[in-house]
């Protein structure tokens, strides 16, 4: 169910988005969107402008994250990305 809104001075349709899975992607021009995959090869992109958005990563997702110094990162896993084990600390 969609209900009207004004959004900045523009017209919206607004439906909730609790409860939709969807994915994190960085475009080619280097802006991030929340991705719904309609099926393989239909999607819709959203501007992301919620600043406290809750996520949690799916345990079958091959995500993982990554300390270097101060630096914390998100990436794909080693076993996607290719990297080489170097040891355990």
């Amino acid at each position: 169910m969609t209900d009207k809104y004004l959004y900045g001075a523009l017209p919206a349709e607004v439906e909730s988005a609790a409860g939709v899975k969807g994915v994190i992607v960085r475009t080619l021009d280097g802006t991030m969107v929340f991705r719904i995959y309609n099926d393989r090869e239909c999607f819709t992109d959203y501007e992301i402008r919620n600043d406290d958005l809750s996520v949690t990563i799916d345990t079958d997702e091959l995500a993982a994250f990554y300390q270097i110094g101060e630096r914390h990162i998100l990436d794909h896993g080693p076993q996607v990305l290719g990297l080489k084990k170097i040891g355990r600390e």
